[in-house]
């Protein structure tokens, strides 16, 4: 279930399924927000995938090389064990740190440890 459509289940469910509750405060309201509710079950709106195709990469990279590292990698180090650009490593970062998959370290050098969230990813699932 993607996270749109939990959403949608639980607003559903606990809102619009029993407007008893709310047409009599919000009236008005209530209207709006179902029709605006309705236009983004409809909506074919792509959602975004939890980590790209980069992302992937480095993850799988920081989980194969945890050891190897001591668990504190640079952006330099899984670049050039990817063969691709540091810049496209450090770009990938930000997403995994929102996500959780990752945390920032340290400053100079820039350093990033896989959380237990990252290690326990399974990537062929995505």
């Amino acid at each position: 279930m993607t996270n749109k459509e939990a959403f949608i289940k639980i607003v559903q469910n606990e809102i619009f399924d029993r407007p008893d509750i709310y047409v009599e405060n919000y009236e008005e309201e209530f209207e709006l927000a179902l029709s605006y509710f309705n236009n983004l079950k409809n909506s074919k709106a792509k959602e975004l995938p939890i980590i790209t195709e980069n992302g992937k990469k480095v993850l799988s990279f920081m989980q194969g090389n945890k050891d190897k590292y001591n668990n504190i990698f640079k952006a330099k180090d899984i670049a050039e064990g990817l063969f691709i650009s540091s810049h496209s490593v450090s770009g990938s970062m930000k997403k995994l740190i929102t996500e959780g998959f990752v945390n920032k370290i340290g400053q100079e050098p820039v350093t990033y440890c896989i959380t237990n969230k990252g290690l326990e990813m399974q990537l062929d699932e995505i």
